[in-house]
């Protein structure tokens, strides 16, 4: 029985009794939490405090905060008690797609407005008006590079997770199929 005590004999005379190993739930590291605040703290400061301050894309201070917002949410969909729990439920996973999907499609407007403007004028007196400070581009410049990464990286890994899959799907037990084809 899963989660019992084994007991298994070795040749004749040793007999060993292994217990299964505790069931924990995953943890994540406190560098990786500590970095996450970290990063959230500085988006949501530099969204803030730069708000107004690029009128050639307005949208660069909107897509720093929505990716606090954004992230902040998937924590509480995505977050784990103390005990472990059973898979999502249909809605609960439907949720956490769609919420996928945008966080998907926003990283990628994000990247359409931060990258149509790269090098913009820095300069706010100039003549028509247009320029963006460069404290925000540039903070909003690495982080779409970051982001836009780690959403490839993400993607190959389950790519290749699902061509393992695939390949390594061991043959159907029922050959009569077979043999009637």
């Amino acid at each position: 029985m899963a989660g019992q005590p084994t007991s298994m004999t070795v040749g004749f005379a040793l007999r060993l009794k292994l217990d299964p190993p505790q069931v924990r739930p995953p943890r994540l590291p406190v560098s990786v939490i500590v970095w996450f605040a970290v990063i959230n703290l500085a988006r949501v400061i530099i969204g803030v405090v730069y708000f107004k301050e690029c009128p050639q894309q307005p949208n660069i201070p909107n897509y720093i905060l929505g990716l606090v917002l954004w992230s902040l949410i998937m924590i509480q969909l995505m977050s784990y008690g103390s005990q472990p729990q059973p898979p999502p439920s249909c809605l609960k996973a439907c949720v956490m797609v769609m919420m996928s999907l945008f966080i998907f499609c926003w990283i990628l407007a994000g990247d359409v407005w931060v990258f149509s403007v790269y090098q913009p004028n820095y300069d706010p007196t100039a003549a028509d008006g247009l320029y963006c400070n460069k404290t925000l581009y540039t903070f909003a410049f690495w982080n779409a590079l970051l982001e836009t990464f780690a959403m490839v990286a993400m993607l190959t890994k389950n790519c290749i997770g699902l061509m393992c899959c695939v390949i390594l799907d061991p043959a159907p037990t029922n050959t009569e199929f077979y043999r009637n084809v």
